[in-house]
């Protein structure tokens, strides 16, 4: 049986040859590669960039910026991959979780609203699936509150956007199922000047000069030992120069995601038990996910995607039920709910007319068992 899968890191053809001269520099480390990819950022949103070795990295490295106080805390969406909570758990944040909307599942902005207190130091907003969200309101909120605004772009880059990121941070993602994937990869920017030198500090385990500097000359230059505690949160060359050669392929893949998009969204428009998430212009439509109605048993509909030979996955459990801040949250109602009831269906820019039209027939025969079902 021919199988689709979830998804497929897309690697352009011209990346081979860039990684053999990658290889062949002599140079694999956080270096040249890495510094290409940061003014890719900055040269198109001003502000600093620092690639990092995750997403999750450049979360923590946001949150060590804060200088988090004992018993600060962070809010977060309750939808989310686990990053986001772990990072800031890691530094040290207690995390509070806000329901999500339910037409997008991103942060509910109002309820966001109700959440904060004298110990909010952050909030962080995920553009989860891709989507693009009008941060306009929490950016004045924030400013109300004296609090910072941390954007999570794991989903989806902002390099062909005619505009910075609203927030103070932004944290990118380059994971090997993301749009410019590198195996795994990230990157923080920052519109505040101020906190660079520490940043860069921090990420490279408390030192002042990294090694690609160091080494510019033959007698190395010194360590720098500095005041600030850190950990390795830097990317590497190989990784950058992957990620440099997918990033210039990026509208091209985007537009492949959204013909796909579209294919399943026509297909999906009369079904009263599917329901797909509407989508806008902006959006870098990476995970193709739709919400199943109350009669559908989502174990049982996958079981039979499966058999018929797609991949299938849960883009993401709610973080209420994680066993490391569980005991903090009683139940959120849209989060918990939806968690059970969200599916996502396979999608990535090589896939081919034949596997969009086997995941398309195999949803459809599945969901002919459920006609006439009350």
């Amino acid at each position: 049986m021919h199988r689709v899968p979830l998804s497929k890191p897309y690697i352009p053809s011209h990346a081979i040859q860039a990684l053999e001269k990658c290889l062949q520099s002599g140079w694999i480390g956080y270096g040249p590669a890495c510094h290409t990819l940061e003014k890719r950022f900055t040269k198109m949103h001003d502000g600093w960039a620092i690639a990092t070795s995750s997403c999750t990295s450049a979360l923590y490295l946001a949150a060590q910026l804060l200088k988090c106080p004992e018993k600060d805390e962070v809010i977060i969406p309750a939808i989310t991959f686990t990053s986001t909570a772990m990072a800031f758990l890691s530094a040290g944040y207690k995390v509070q979780l806000a329901d999500v909307d339910p037409r997008n599942l991103c942060l509910d902005q109002e309820k966001t609203k109700a959440l904060i207190s004298k110990r909010t130091r952050a909030i962080v907003v995920v553009h989860l699936y891709g989507q693009h969200i009008d941060v306009n309101h929490l950016v004045k909120l924030c400013r109300e509150n004296n609090i910072m605004l941390i954007e999570d772009y794991a989903h989806r880059l902002t390099i062909l956007d005619d505009h910075a990121p609203l927030g103070d941070f932004a944290c990118y993602s380059f994971n090997a199922v993301k749009e410019a994937p590198g195996g795994e990869g990230g990157l923080i920017w920052s519109r505040h000047e101020e906190y660079y030198p520490t940043a860069q500090t921090i990420s490279n385990v408390g030192l002042g000069v990294d090694t690609w500097q160091r080494s510019e000359i033959l007698k190395h230059k010194r360590y720098e030992f500095s005041k600030s505690i850190g950990l390795k949160l830097r990317l590497n060359d190989i990784a950058a120069t992957l990620i440099n050669c997918s990033i210039e392929c990026l509208s091209e893949t985007r537009e492949k995601r959204k013909h796909i998009f579209s294919q399943f969204d026509n297909a999906l428009k009369s079904s009263s038990d599917i329901e797909y998430i509407q989508r806008h212009e902006d959006d870098s439509y990476l995970m193709y996910v739709v919400k199943l109605s109350a009669r559908i048993n989502r174990n049982i509909f996958r079981d039979s995607l499966a058999h018929l030979g797609i991949a299938t996955s849960v883009h993401y459990p709610s973080l209420s039920q994680h066993l490391a801040i569980k005991s903090n949250f009683s139940k959120i109602e849209n989060a918990d709910i939806l968690s059970e009831k969200i599916l996502t269906l396979p999608c990535f820019p090589s896939m081919s007319t034949w596997q969009v039209d086997k995941v398309i027939n195999a949803v459809t025969t599945t969901m002919e068992k459920y006609e006439g079902v009350s």
